[in-house]
């Protein structure tokens, strides 16, 4: 996954190069047109993405661009502060056929079962992974 603050098409073609798989695009950065055509590269190469999504209106941009996969970030980006709960707002308004994934706050195998139920279909963790002294031990504990 290239997690970088992608804008231009230049950039798809760029991951591409380097070997990714996947690419983050962040809707709040991007217009609706710069989304969709962003997207539609990706795919045409093969890039899987992962829109990221804070809101509502996000939500439905990033429906609308064909993203496969949406992201709710729980970091509010104008805070910082982080609410895990966003998710639980958010993702009813992801289809059903969409992944969703939830992004930021993720500390606790408990914090992974409530998303679970809440019908998230994979988490993002990487705070709780860097700040871990043991790395391997923290990722046993999520994953049990």
């Amino acid at each position: 996954l290239r997690k970088d603050f992608i804008f231009d098409l230049y950039q798809v073609y760029e991951s591409r190069a380097y070997g990714a798989d996947a690419l983050l695009l962040i809707t709040a950065i991007l217009s609706q047109e710069q989304l969709k055509e962003l997207v539609s590269l990706s795919h045409s190469l093969g890039l899987r993405c992962l829109v990221e999504v804070h809101n509502e209106g996000e939500v439905e941009r990033a429906v609308l661009s064909e993203a496969e996969i949406i992201g709710i970030n729980n970091r509010d980006l104008n805070t910082f502060s982080i609410d895990i709960n966003m998710t639980r707002r958010l993702r009813p308004l992801i289809p059903q056929e969409r992944i969703a994934v939830s992004e930021s706050g993720i500390k606790s195998k408990r914090d992974i079962e409530k998303l679970g139920k809440w019908g998230v279909d994979a988490v993002l963790v990487g705070e709780a992974l860097v700040t871990a002294g043991d790395v391997l031990a923290k990722m046993k504990e999520l994953l049990s």
